[in-house]
């Protein structure tokens, strides 16, 4: 399942490729991958989100960090997606973000 920005601020974007560790509390209600897609959706110029894969699994005691691999598309140059997701609530990292060449 891709997640989809609808909001159509800017029209140029970039496809990344990214392995980072986001947080999915207990009980939400969806698998792990819908739930990492969910949550880096909500980050500001983050177009679309698909997950390629689960790299890890660490529960914890109200969540579960997944390290999942991921294609993004974006509006943000990297190194402002960097830091956008390094702030985000639920990306406990950011381990690589590189644009697809």
């Amino acid at each position: 399942m891709t997640i989809t920005d609808t909001d159509v601020e800017s029209t140029r974007t970039t496809t990344l490729t990214a392995l980072l560790g986001v947080r999915i509390p207990d009980g939400s209600g969806a698998d792990l991958a819908t739930g990492a897609e969910r949550r880096l959706g909500r980050v500001a110029g983050v177009r679309t989100v698909t997950v390629d894969g689960l790299c890890g699994l660490d529960p914890q005691f109200t969540a579960t960090l997944v390290t999942v691999a991921v294609t993004l598309e974006s509006t943000a140059a990297v190194p402002e997606l960097r830091e956008r997701l390094a702030d985000a609530v639920s990306v406990e990292r950011v381990d690589r973000l590189a644009a697809v060449e």
